[in-house]
This record gives structure tokens, sequence and C-alpha cells, in this order.
């Protein structure tokens, strides 16, 4: 970092005559130096470290909309959760901000998702052998992060006004965070770190355990009140953020506890009961009448549903390593595959052959 310094100094002290103009700039060089981002001076500086002509960036910071595809996936509720994926070019931008500009920012101990080296099943270890847990979840997370918070985020940095909102503007479409967007996860967590740290400071106080992953807040410990929800429910609204009453829950022993699809119901991650005996019930199935009268007898038209059921399995490996029957489970999908897989081949070779005997009739 000091090496660094020294060369900026260097650049600004020959480039600059006014000494108003070079201390200036020599300390918004060192505050994002302190920062671990890179130096941004103005919109052409930032066209530059992006490889993107000034016209073309400038489209995109003015009408973002433009630059994304929208689409729908179905929720278990029967409502639809909206999609909204970058073209080829806002994608590779969003990634050159997260990887450059974000990634160097800390986020709370306790904030599990969307960070590298943190997965599900350290959300869901952290909450083992308790008597009590609960449950909450933010409603629409990304969408309830406005356009303000994240230049916040940028400012925070040090960067200036114009290049805070400029940044911005990549990140956000219709002044919100969009889900699809490769910047809105770490955003949302940099965003929710005074959250974290509220709660995790009120959980410490009552002896109790506190993970967030994404928008699903996890609580436990021996005892919560009725009383503490309502405290856990202020500071989410003071942090500008809102509780989905509907997924509120507190689980006690006996109780079915599952946390970001992990089951600790037993004191040790499992997948849930229900899962694994629908899964050998329809490995058992397959084994015995194979794929096709299966899919017939469910009425199941998804053409991937053997790549969904495999990977469900390395799923429930990763959560479960010491199980040595998933194995055997995985073995019996891959045999399916390749048989299905063949059968395509030998079906093309045939269309191929009477297409050749047709043509050669005409």
């Amino acid at each position: 970092m000091n090496q660094d310094l020294e060369n900026w100094f260097f650049f600004i002290d020959k480039s600059f005559k006014k000494i108003e103009v070079r201390n200036a700039l020599k300390l918004y060089v060192e505050k994002i130096l302190l920062a671990n981002s890179p130096i941004i001076f103005e919109f052409n500086h930032l066209s530059l470290l992006l490889g993107v002509e000034r016209e073309f960036l400038s489209k995109i910071v003015n009408k973002p909309e433009l630059f994304y595809h929208q689409f729908y996936i179905p929720k278990r509720n029967g409502e639809f959760r909206i999609i909204n994926s970058p073209n080829t070019l806002l994608l590779e931008i969003q990634k050159w901000i997260y990887k450059n500009v974000l990634c160097p920012i800390k986020l709370h101990e306790n904030c599990i998702g969307f960070r590298k080296g943190y997965n599900i099943k350290h959300n869901a270890s952290k909450h083992l052998n308790s008597n009590i847990i609960l449950k909450m979840d933010l409603k629409d997370f990304f969408p309830s992060i406005n356009k303000r918070r994240v230049i916040a985020v940028f400012r925070n940095i040090g960067y200036t006004r114009n290049i805070s909102y400029t940044l911005a503007s990549l990140c956000c479409k219709e002044n919100s965070l969009p889900q699809g967007a490769s910047t809105s996860p770490y955003l949302s967590n940099i965003i929710a770190k005074r959250l974290d740290v509220r709660l995790n400071a009120l959980c410490n106080k009552f002896d109790l355990n506190y993970t967030r992953y994404a928008d699903d807040l996890t609580i436990s410990g021996s005892f919560i009140s009725k009383k503490f929800i309502s405290y856990i429910s202020k500071i989410i609204n003071d942090e500008g953020f809102i509780v989905n009453e509907t997924k509120t829950r507190l689980l006690y022993k006996g109780n079915k506890r599952i946390i970001t699809g992990i089951s600790i119901s037993s004191n040790k991650l499992t997948i849930p009961k229900k899962k694994k005996r629908e899964i050998r019930h329809i490995i058992y199935f397959i084994k015995k009448y194979g794929t096709k009268e299966h899919l017939n007898y469910r009425k199941i038209s998804d053409p991937i549903y053997l790549e969904r059921l495999l990977g469900y399995l390395y799923f429930w490996k990763f959560v479960e390593p010491d199980n040595n029957k998933i194995e055997s489970y995985i073995f019996t999908i891959k045999v399916e595959l390749k048989k299905l897989s063949e059968a395509y081949a030998g079906l093309k070779e045939k269309q191929i052959e009477f297409i050749g005997k047709f043509l050669e009739k005409k």
C-alpha cells in the first residue's frame, strides 16, 4: 500500500500545479487505497478501467433497465420470483465492481450467505444442540434496498458523489438491487452489516447464537421469549428492512428443525427425513420398473428430471459425507442417465439413416 501511495503522490505532484488540488487528490487517493479499492478519478477514468467506450457506458448508467432480461421463477407458495439477468457486457462490468471494489470490504462474522469460504452447513451447524430456535425472514430483501443506500456504500469507500452514483447505477435497476445481478448479494451483505452488528450484540446479551443467510435470520439458545422477538423486529425495521411475519417461527425440541434446507432435528446435520423417504422410494421404483415407467406413473414431464435428482443426491452427500448408502443411489441414477444417453444416440442414428434413405429416393 505504501508503495502504491508513493507512486500516486508522485504522479499527482507531477501532473497538477495547484497545491490545494494536489492535497485534495492525495487525501482522496489515500482513503481509497486504505479501503483496498481501485482509484477512480472520474467517468472517463472508469470507462478506461472497464474497457467500455464512454458513450456506451453512459447509456448503461442512464438506462440500466434496457440491459437486463427479466424472467420469473415459481415459488412454493404459488407466487413468482422476478429475476433480472444482466446482458453479457453489464455482467462483466458488475463482476469487475464485485471483484475490485466490493470484495475487499469486510462483512460481519455471522453473515454466512453469499461469501467465499462459507456455506449452508456453516449456517446450520451454529444452531446445533439448542433448546429453541427462532427463524425470521426479511421480506423482499433485494428490492427493499434502494439506490440511495447503494450510493452510500461507494461513498463510504471514499469515492466522489459522481463516481458513487455511477457505480450504484451499474448495480441497480429501477432504483433498487435487482435479483440476478452479480453485485446484489455482496452489496446486500455490506448494507445489512449494521443490522448484523446490532442483532448479534442483542443476542450476545441473552446468550443466544445469531446467523444470517441472505434474508434468513436464525437465532438459537436456551430460551427465547415473545418479547425478545419484538426487540428483533424493531431493530430490523430501524435498519430499513421488513419482517416477513408469515415466516416467523419458534421451534422447540421435538419440532421439525430445518435451517436453509438442512435438518438439525437429531442434533446433527442431515437432509430432512421426508426428503430421504421420497428419494429412497424414487430409487426403488426406478431400479424395479425403470425411469420411463416412473416418469409416466408420476406424470412427470421434466426433461432434466434425472439430472436434478442427481444434483440433490450430491447435495445429500455434501451434507452427510459419511452416509455410504448415497453412493449406491448416485450409481443407480448415473446408470439410468447412461441408458437414456445411449437410447437417444441410437434414435438419432435411425433418424439420420431414415433421412438419408428419403433423400436417395428424391
